[in-house]
């Protein structure tokens, strides 16, 4: 069947938020410097940052498999909130929280960099009148990632946005990309799914019953052997190409 919608991710695929940084959890150093010169005003004694950093990176990638396991929804403050308790501090209002979390957004925006040839890829195949979509899995509002996307010349090309931490919906699972193609009014078998993570765009695209193309913008992700995307491309100059030729 013809294709008649795509879906891309965001972060690696379209901007890429990591910086200077080349592993994760180590690329959100600035988040949690930001949010804690907020937490640390007012004359606040705290645990040294390091600590508080380490405390970080320590509850983050667990809240993260919770979230893609669909036992719990990941957003930053409430991983402020568990490093925090973590060092014995759990005193912080809800409103402190949310300032630092904003903090936290703004600084990971600050090094994101819009990656080569996205703006023309997705004007390409907006153009070419394929429905846009976008499904990504993040602990920020969507409102902070679609401010980016206006940023790079990228949220008018997009008919419907998902963002994981809004919904509570998670890749690898389905659901997240059964949204967007609900908000799209379209179906899973004419869509296809473009990321640079197979083990979260690959296998959740395919559980979705949609095609997926694997663009690997970065070392980042290791493709396993038992994960088959339906094309690849090397640039994102290539995709409009290889989607015609489908």
């Amino acid at each position: 069947m013809a294709v008649e919608t795509v879906v891309f991710d965001l972060g690696g695929t379209l901007i890429e938020y990591a910086g200077t940084y080349a592993t994760w959890p180590e690329l959100e150093t600035p988040g949690f410097a930001a949010a804690y010169e907020v937490l640390a005003g007012n004359g606040r004694s705290l645990p040294p940052f390091e600590q508080f950093r380490q405390a970080g990176f320590d509850h983050l990638p667990r809240m993260w498999r919770a979230a893609t396991r669909r036992e719990a929804n990941l957003q930053v403050h409430g991983l402020l909130a568990a490093a925090w308790a973590e060092l014995g501090i759990n005193h912080f209002a809800e409103d402190d929280l949310l300032a630092a979390a904003q903090a936290y957004g703004k600084a990971i925006q600050q090094q994101a960099f819009v990656i080569d040839g996205a703006v023309a890829a997705v004007t390409a195949v907006k153009a070419a009148g394929y429905k846009v979509g976008l499904v990504s899995n993040t602990m920020f509002p969507g409102t902070m990632h679609q401010a980016d996307m206006a940023r790079f010349g990228l949220l008018d090309q997009f008919d419907a946005t998902v963002f994981s931490a809004d919904v509570n919906k998670w890749k690898p699972n389905a659901d997240p990309f059964l949204h967007v193609l609900d908000e799209l009014g379209m179906r899973a078998e004419t869509a296809v799914y473009v990321g640079d993570d197979p083990g979260s765009d690959m296998v959740g695209g395919h559980a979705a019953g949609m095609r997926t193309i694997y663009f690997p913008s970065s070392q980042r992700f290791h493709k396993p052997d038992d994960v088959m995307p339906d094309g690849e491309i090397q640039s994102l100059a290539e995709l409009l190409p290889l989607l015609e030729n489908w």
